[in-house]
């Protein structure tokens, strides 16, 4: 089947799945695939931006904090095309399962600034950025962050 330049041609039901190793950069091959994907279905680019800056922060919490740099690990990351939106998934195979519960409070700037390693902001910015967010345990034992961003008229 060849894929029209209209976005309105195609179907909306397709899945995407991308296997990447756990090396940072590879957040990028994400990012621009569901970018692309999203620019597709006709997705506002403000959306869009917010779409990448999650996947792309989601992506690099499973390659450093649940696959732990482990470059033989993959981070898999699962995005369905809708008619109201966009679902995607970020799976690692850590064993080292995190926290379910993600309620931790909005990072405070001054502490942030304080500390060396400059990180914690990458929850608080997931779930500012997406219509719904689930932190789970994956199929593969590992970590899955399930996140959706609606299309809007």
């Amino acid at each position: 089947m060849a894929i029209s330049d209209d976005p309105a041609q195609e179907p909306l039901d397709k899945v995407i799945e991308l296997r990447l190793p756990s090396k940072l950069g590879y957040e990028r091959v994400a990012m621009d695939t569901a970018s692309s994907l999203a620019r597709r279905m006709g997705f506002h680019p403000d959306r869009i931006e917010s779409l990448k800056t999650a996947l792309s922060e989601a992506v690099t919490n499973a390659i450093e904090h649940g696959n732990q740099h482990d470059e033989a690990m993959k981070v898999v990351v699962l995005l369905t095309a809708r008619d109201d939106g966009l679902v995607i998934s970020v799976a690692d195979q850590g064993q080292k399962i995190l926290p379910q519960e993600h309620t931790t409070p909005s990072p405070q700037i001054a502490d942030v600034l304080e500390r060396s390693d400059k990180g914690g902001w990458g929850i608080w910015l997931i779930r500012e950025l997406m219509d719904e967010v689930e932190f789970t345990t994956a199929p593969s034992g590992g970590n899955q962050v399930r996140m959706v961003i609606h299309l809007e008229p």
